[in-house]
């Protein structure tokens, strides 16, 4: 291989990795199961993140949220049975992701809300409702370890 031809090479493949570096997250990188673990005998946390689930995890010892983010804005937000005494199980929920800001919105939206509002506009909009609500919103932050994470701004 001749001289320019490895510099070529190489350039070639520093411009792969940089332009691999600068890349934007979308919804679709989002999809799967996000985990908070709520332990009881850790102090009270200034902040609540949630970090991707590993499957090799024991989750015995800790009480834990799952949110999993499907595709076509499905979203399952499964509460530990111990935070509710056994009450509250898995919830079906919507999601939005707004890619400029890096904020997703988990909301629930009533099926027969949804579907009143597509056959009667106008009246739906003479009731003023909302078509959404609101259950948590949380932003996208970098880990310590460059992972990403998703912590939670409001929580209804």
């Amino acid at each position: 291989m001749t001289r320019t031809g490895f510099i070529t090479l190489i350039g070639l493949a520093l411009g792969l990795l940089m332009n691999g570096q600068n890349k934007t997250i979308t919804a679709t990188d989002l999809h799967g199961n996000w985990v908070l673990e709520l332990n009881e005998n850790e102090p009270v946390r200034a902040e609540f993140i949630f970090r991707r689930q590993k499957p090799s995890e024991n989750r015995r010892a800790a009480v834990t949220i799952t949110i999993t983010l499907l595709e076509f804005d499905e979203c399952l937000v499964d509460y530990d049975e111990r935070m509710y005494c056994g009450n509250v199980g898995r919830t079906d929920y919507s999601w939005a992701f707004d890619n400029s800001s890096g904020i997703i919105n988990i909301y629930r939206s009533e099926k027969w809300l949804r579907a009143f509002k597509e056959e009667n506009p106008d009246e739906f909009k003479s009731l003023d409702v909302p078509d959404k609500y609101h259950e948590m919103e949380l932003s996208l932050t970098v880990l310590k370890n460059g992972g990403i994470g998703l912590e939670i701004m409001n929580w209804e």
